[in-house]
């Protein structure tokens, strides 16, 4: 099985229990956070013309959407889509949808105010191709606000992986229960994704550079304003960054 069958069967078998994630959050605190961070850094206060690369379930389509913008919204899997499609339905939205390759846009250019994603750019096959093509479809004073960790370092980094494992043994302390574990099959995706063994933000940091991006603001710990208190000690070593970049 090649990388990209990979990516398509993960993102397909988890699809569900991304579905029941999302859920939970559009009915917590992290509605108002995500909506209030991206709004705040956007840039613009009339409606903006969306596309949320990697949607997933589709918590991002549905938050921007519920505050009156026009989204569009791509992911890799039939299976992700669908589920999107049905939670914006749940939630009364409208949005475009379709399977589509984040790496490969099938958009004009300079077709988009913003670009958001979240946890997504660590599957990226070809993150240099992907920010190329990002930059191509937005418009002149187009932003991507993009949010990601280094979720799998510790596969490749013995110090990473060592301070991984202090957070189970406080999380199980703290919590009185054993985190979620990845199978097997899991961690050879990860292994397979060639994100997976860079130092992040700061290689997209100077990639987006070297691509022409004129401003890049990066805030290399969000987790206080998105996660909640077990979130926070499972990822306390691999902290969730925020890149807003200006075309």
């Amino acid at each position: 099985m090649d990388r990209e069958q990979k990516l398509i069967k993960n993102w397909t078998d988890s699809s569900n229990n991304y579905s029941n994630i999302i859920k939970e959050e559009l009915n917590s605190f992290k509605k108002k956070a995500w909506t209030d961070i991206i709004l705040n850094n956007a840039g613009k206060n009339t409606k903006m013309d969306i596309l949320d690369v990697g949607t997933g379930p589709g918590f991002f389509t549905i938050i921007m959407s519920q505050v009156g913008n026009n989204v569009t919204a791509i992911d890799c899997t039939e299976a992700m889509i669908n589920e999107a499609r049905a939670n914006a339905k749940s939630e009364g939205v409208t949005a475009s949808f379709r399977v589509s390759d984040g790496q490969n846009l099938e958009f004009d250019d300079e077709s988009f105010d913003l670009i958001i994603s979240r946890n997504v750019a660590w599957t990226l096959i070809d993150a240099e191709k992907a920010y190329s093509e990002w930059k191509r479809v937005l418009k002149t004073d187009g932003k991507i606000i993009m949010f990601d960790a280094n979720w799998n370092i510790r596969l490749f980094n013995e110090a990473y992986m060592e301070k991984y494992m202090e957070d189970q043994k406080e999380y199980v302390r703290l919590f009185g229960e054993e985190p979620p574990q990845y199978t097997a099959e899991m961690i050879d995706f990860r292994k397979s994704m060639p994100m997976c063994q860079r130092i992040r933000p700061q290689w997209d940091f100077n990639k987006l550079l070297e691509l022409g991006y004129k401003k890049i603001y990066c805030e290399t710990d969000i987790g206080d304003r998105v996660y909640n208190e077990k979130e926070r000690v499972i990822n306390r070593s691999t902290p969730m960054f925020m890149l807003v970049v200006e075309k």
